[in-house]
């Protein structure tokens, strides 16, 4: 009679499913997942091919608006922006060409789905023609300055483009400051700054192959965190980042982390993104439609605000199916 009365105890807590009926269940219930938790990767490339369309959201600068405009109606409230960088060069000077790719695509997302919030990524590394995210000096080493008034040139023409945020991606000390400087000199002290914590992986791969980002030698590792340390080193960078006047910030990748993403919650207030990177498409691919909305969902739970995912389109589409 004990043991009875111990497994059908009321939990203090919360329901106990084998006691509530499927209507009270109902009336507690929340929804795990929403599109409006998730955003989508914009890659916008000079052309397209099939290979290419292996990640969703690769698009020519013709399709975005019907890109978008899709998006929106499913209920998916964000994109960044990336680019394939043109007019390639040792100082990257194709990044602030006037009516460039990036500022051609900000222009169309804004002009048809004025609502979307639009982020992009500002980084050396689609416009070097070295592939490196920074600039260097003759001697090879990183041109501070020169890079911080890249970066900072840059964010201020997407804002004036129409971006809604921007986000460095090089991990770089003293990049959100001038970024943040730059914005707030130009008069756009309304555009966030939401900086990168990129930790090193193989999931990055896909997206390098396709917008042609690799360095032509050595490597990035000295721009990302060590995956050994990145419960410690995200912490320490996040709180650098915030200090040099970070609004939000985006964790990549998020398959291998979910660790430090509940850890980074715990110790930040500011809203996370989770990045689902582009080695993880093929991932999701294979859990199926329903195995993606799980994973994505464990993101949230684990406390990001947003979703940045490839999976976007086909796990909004379900979910609004699912409703009605």
């Amino acid at each position: 009679m004990t043991a009875l009365t111990e497994r059908t105890a009321p939990t203090p807590d919360g329901i106990n499913p084998s006691r509530a009926r499927d209507v009270v269940r109902a009336l507690y219930n929340r929804p795990p997942l929403t599109a409006a938790d998730l955003s989508a990767p914009l890659l916008c490339l000079p052309e397209i091919t099939t290979n290419e369309n292996a990640l969703p959201g690769t698009v020519q600068l013709a399709a975005v608006p019907a890109t978008v405009s899709r998006w929106g109606a499913l209920g998916i409230r964000g994109v960044k922006v990336f680019a394939f960088g043109h007019d390639r060069d040792g100082r990257a000077t194709g990044a602030t060409a006037p009516g460039n790719r990036m500022i051609q695509t900000v222009q169309a997302v804004k002009k048809e789905a004025p609502s979307t919030a639009v982020t992009t990524e500002v980084c050396g590394c689609s416009w070097t023609d070295c592939g490196q995210c920074v600039l260097r000096t003759d001697a090879g080493d990183i041109d501070l300055e020169a890079t911080y008034r890249l970066m900072g040139t840059m964010a201020v023409m997407h804002a004036e483009a129409g971006a809604d945020c921007v986000s460095p991606t090089a991990m770089l000390d003293g990049s959100i400051r001038a970024v943040r400087q730059a914005l707030d000199e130009a008069g756009h002290r309304d555009v966030g700054v939401n900086p990168n914590i990129a930790i090193h992986t193989s999931l990055y791969g896909p997206f390098k192959t396709l917008m042609q980002t690799n360095p032509r030698s050595g490597h990035r590792r000295g721009l990302q965190l060590e995956p050994g340390r990145a419960q410690q080193d995200t912490l320490l960078q996040a709180r650098c980042w915030i200090a040099e006047g970070a609004d939000s910030l985006t964790l990549q990748p998020v398959m291998t982390t979910g660790d430090v993403l509940v850890r980074l919650r715990d110790d930040q207030k500011v809203p996370l993104v989770a990045y689902s990177t582009s080695g993880e498409w093929a991932a999701l691919q294979a859990l199926g439609t329903a195995g993606m909305v799980e994973y994505l969902a464990m993101l949230v739970r684990a406390g990001a605000d947003q979703v940045l995912t490839f999976a976007a389109e086909t796990v909004a589409a379900h979910l609004e199916a699912r409703r009605a």
